[in-house]
């Protein structure tokens, strides 16, 4: 236990089991690798599975929708914390819900929706706590992908350049305490505004995950990407000249030192010392008889 604490305490980012965060649009009805991998992390056949569809528009349908793709999958174990509002997360019994789940899926939706419902409640409590403390492995797509950063993208354009006014920032869940998330990140064209997220606070490190894409953190501090996209990591922290506070909020500024990689399926990143991990030789290299 104090191994565990003081890990917690030098890794901001200190989980038990796997974090999974997607992009968006995962397939959900084809080949459906991404919530294969989900289901594989939280026990394969014997996974117990939790749906929170918060953040949706149509919370019912979205949690129907997984629940029949998990069934799919094999699982029998699946279930939905079926609430609306913030009162009805507060009502509900948080205890049951995640006392034998070993996977918790964070449907897409509004993360502002999904933190303003969720976030301070005893649910949102005991969810960390299994998070930190646990093999639990907390998925989320899109939304439920945003919501799990301190300092979360609520709003902002897809502008040719970073400028100032090109972003919303709100407090999100918490569970990454020092990376923030873009999802839908090429499709949309987000490069821009993650980079003026970094700049806000260079200390974060930044995502952009594109759609049917994936990362998964494991405890150990590593990153690796599952998917059909690629996942854009800008980091801030060898920034040497930085004036976003010193222009007009529509204006553009000027950073200069930031770090930006672009890693594919089953490339590796170590987001403790913030660098990508070495690929094999063998990897790298065809095979040539």
């Amino acid at each position: 236990m104090v191994l565990n604490r003081m890990k917690e305490f030098t890794n901001p980012e200190f989980i038990g089991g796997h974090l999974m965060i997607i992009g968006g649009a995962e397939d959900k009805y084809n080949e459906r690798r991404l919530l294969r991998k989900f289901v594989e992390l939280a026990g394969q056949s014997e996974a117990r599975i939790l749906i929170v569809p918060v953040a949706s528009d149509y919370p019912e349908f979205s949690a129907d929708v997984y629940t029949q793709t998990f069934r799919n999958l094999g699982l029998q174990h699946v279930k939905v914390l079926r609430a609306t509002s913030r009162q009805a997360v507060i009502d509900a019994d948080a205890e049951s819900l995640l006392e034998d789940v070993t996977g918790v899926f964070l449907s897409g939706g509004d993360q502002m929706r999904l933190v303003s419902i969720l976030g301070g409640t005893e649910f949102a409590r005991l969810l960390e706590e299994r998070v930190r403390h646990s093999p639990l492995v907390l998925a989320g797509s899109s939304a439920g992908a945003a919501g799990m950063s301190a300092a979360m993208i609520v709003r902002g354009e897809a502008t040719s350049h970073p400028h100032k006014s090109a972003i919303r920032i709100s407090p999100g869940l918490g569970i990454l305490q020092s990376i923030i998330i873009d999802q839908h990140f090429s499709e949309r064209g987000r490069l821009s505004r993650l980079i003026t997220a970094i700049s806000y606070n260079p200390r974060q490190l930044g995502l952009g995950i594109d759609e049917n894409t994936a990362v998964i953190i494991s405890n150990d501090g590593t990153l690796e990407v599952h998917g059909h996209g690629t996942v854009t990591i800008v980091d801030g922290s060898h920034i040497t000249y930085n004036d976003i506070a010193e222009v007009e909020d529509a204006q553009p500024f000027a950073v200069a030192g930031v770090q930006l990689h672009i890693l594919r399926d089953s490339l590796r990143y170590d987001i403790t010392n913030r660098a990508p991990i070495p690929v094999a030789e063998e990897f790298l290299l065809p095979d040539i008889e």
